[in-house]
């Protein structure tokens, strides 16, 4: 699993702050949770003060992230390497780049999610919902209700729904902070890598 951070963070805040580590950890021995390598990469692909950035950092780090952290993660850890048995979440500016190269490339992460994303133009990925719905096994996302980024993710949420991709959006209490997103992990890895 491919695990992303928001734009106020680093690759060390889901464990610092998320308790990734410990929550996995909770699920996986209570069986609740097949066991998984979490990879967590610095989600600041633009260089500091580069014009444009904000817009050019998604497309920098899906560049980083495709050639550069999966051949890593393949040359030194025992992985299966079909999108099958690869999910990739994240939250906020995290869960836009989830959602956006998860959405880029169902055929390389069939376990797809996002929480409290920033969402953006992600809906003009959609595409052909028919091939997106033969190769995602889960689309998955969540907001809470007092978060800022909640109309994108109903946007993003009606604009699935009339092109007919399959989805679960789930909305909840609370705002933007790391009280849901720890809540929004212990929901989503429970869903991965089942037949």
């Amino acid at each position: 699993m491919y695990l992303f951070h928001g734009s106020g963070d680093n690759e060390a805040t889901w464990v610092a702050h998320g308790k990734a580590h410990w929550i996995l950890d909770n699920l996986i021995a209570r069986k609740s949770a097949k066991p998984m390598i979490v990879v967590m990469l610095d989600g600041h692909a633009a260089p500091p003060g580069a014009s444009g950035a904000g817009g050019n950092n998604t497309a920098l780090f899906e560049r980083d992230l495709l050639e550069d952290a999966m051949p890593f993660v393949v040359a030194n850890y025992r992985t299966r390497e079909d999108a099958a048995h690869r999910a990739i979440v994240g939250l906020s500016m995290g869960g836009g780049q989830s959602l956006t190269v998860g959405l880029k490339h169902p055929d390389l992460f069939a376990w797809v999610g996002g929480m409290s994303s920033a969402a953006g133009n992600v809906a003009s990925l959609i595409g052909d919902a028919a091939a997106l719905n033969r190769q995602l096994k889960l689309l998955w996302f969540a907001c809470g209700k007092d978060d800022g980024l909640i109309a994108g993710a109903r946007n993003l949420d009606a604009a699935l729904t009339t092109a007919g991709v399959k989805h679960e959006f789930v909305t909840t209490e609370g705002n933007h902070s790391w009280p849901v997103w720890r809540r929004y992990l212990a929901d989503f890895a429970p869903k991965l890598f089942h037949d």
